[in-house]
């Protein structure tokens, strides 16, 4: 029976290397999983973000799963955009004998660097099933002015 395999471009030590993690990710009791606030080795979560240039605007997406709009901030300061919100438990889930963990909880906090020509008062921000969309607005590009020489 033949089964399809991803195309991959890593060497064959790197394949053997992913393999091996993989095969310890699956047998370890402490694969994966991650301490909240308080614990040792607490981790922090980035959410997945796409920022791309159309001639007009800069737009940024995030991929924020699970979480309302009302468990997000975005704001913009001194030519900085700032998204910051925080993903809690549905449930108590500390009774709980969890085998594997991958979703992250707890506060997260981006921060982007933006060109100077954004227009401040005019950035939007919708928020639908689950994905974050800002609009940053670019100025107008002021044409230089011709100046005659008497």
């Amino acid at each position: 029976m033949k089964t399809l395999t991803k195309y991959s471009d890593m060497s064959p030590l790197e394949a053997i290397k992913r393999d091996m993690d993989l095969i310890f990710d699956d047998i370890s009791p402490f694969s994966r999983i991650r301490r909240g606030n308080g614990g040792f080795g607490m981790e922090l979560w980035a959410p997945d973000t796409d920022m791309s240039e159309t001639e007009n605007a800069y737009i940024l997406t995030m991929d924020l799963p699970g979480l309302k709009k009302d468990d997000v901030d975005v704001s913009f300061t001194d030519n900085r955009l700032t998204i910051s919100g925080e993903r809690s438990r549905e449930t108590k889930e500390e009774d709980k004998d969890f085998i594997r963990k991958e979703r992250y909880l707890g506060k997260f906090s981006r921060a982007f660097t933006m060109p100077a020509d954004v227009v401040e008062d005019k950035i939007k921000a919708t928020f639908k099933n689950g994905v974050l969309t800002v609009d940053i607005p670019k100025a107008e590009v002021k044409k230089p002015k011709k100046v005659s020489i008497d």
